[in-house]
């Protein structure tokens, strides 16, 4: 952590919110407007831009590479947001209280990450969301309630031995989407316009069709080790720590 963050972190965490604590931010090329307002967090990044009006409240852990929020959006209470990953809040987006925005460091994870959270979008509180790859709400967006989750990485196991490969894709939730409590987005799915997730689904293979969407009964898949590891491409960036596929939504994409 260079210099540079780690004074900017210091303010952040024990400068009372102020147009001066802006302004000392903003002599260390931070972009703070002087009606935004930072709590008692600790804050490191590369780069920070807070338009009007923008509030982050108290407790929050981040250290990223980058923060961007449009005007009038938040970031309120005991959030972690930490990983090599860009975060970018919409004009009036919301991240709610006690969620966890995470992405593993270089090595294990490769490439750009992205956290979108579009215009009036919000994440409520006590959710997990994984950046191993990009994650992006639409605009008009909610995941409500406690307790979702939302993956873009997964393992499958060989049938015997040690033998592993890990499946990487991002998530991308579109607009006017209510996704209930307790739900689970795995890897390389799609959401579309003006659809609702009942509570307490797993989704795992993309939905276009807008409607409301429940759990159904729990099936067998039939599943071969050798066809799964050959159907999407092998990543090969110099430095990963194990075998990682890279998987796409249906319509390539």
């Amino acid at each position: 952590m260079g210099l540079k963050r780690t004074v900017c972190a210091m303010i952040c965490l024990i400068a009372p919110p102020s147009r001066a604590k802006n302004w000392l931010l903003r002599r260390f090329g931070w972009r703070v407007m002087p009606t935004a307002r930072i709590g008692f967090s600790w804050i490191s990044l590369r780069c920070l831009t807070l338009q009007s009006g923008v509030r982050i409240g108290h407790g929050n852990f981040i250290v990223a590479e980058s923060l961007h929020c449009d005007e009038g959006g938040s970031i309120r209470h005991l959030n972690r947001i930490t990983g090599p990953m860009y975060a970018r809040l919409g004009k009036f987006a919301c991240i709610g209280s006690q969620n966890a925005i995470l992405r593993a460091p270089r090595g294990v994870t490769w490439g750009r990450a992205i956290f979108r959270l579009g215009t009036w979008s919000k994440i409520t509180v006590g959710h997990v969301i994984d950046c191993t790859r990009s994650v992006r709400l639409g605009d008009y967006s909610i995941l409500a309630g406690r307790g979702s989750q939302v993956w873009t990485h997964g393992y499958l196991h060989a049938a015997e031995g040690i033998d592993r490969f890990r499946i990487d894709g991002s998530v991308t939730i579109g607009n006017n989407v209510y996704i209930g409590s307790g739900c689970v987005v795995n890897a390389a799915v799609k959401i579309g316009d003006a659809i609702t997730v009942g509570s307490g689904a797993t989704v795992s293979t993309s939905l276009r069709i807008a409607g409301l969407y429940v759990s159904q009964p729990l099936r067998m898949v039939e599943l071969d080790y050798t066809t799964a590891r050959q159907r999407h491409p092998q990543i090969n960036v110099p430095g990963l720590v194990e075998t990682v596929v890279h998987k796409r939504p249906a319509n390539g994409s």
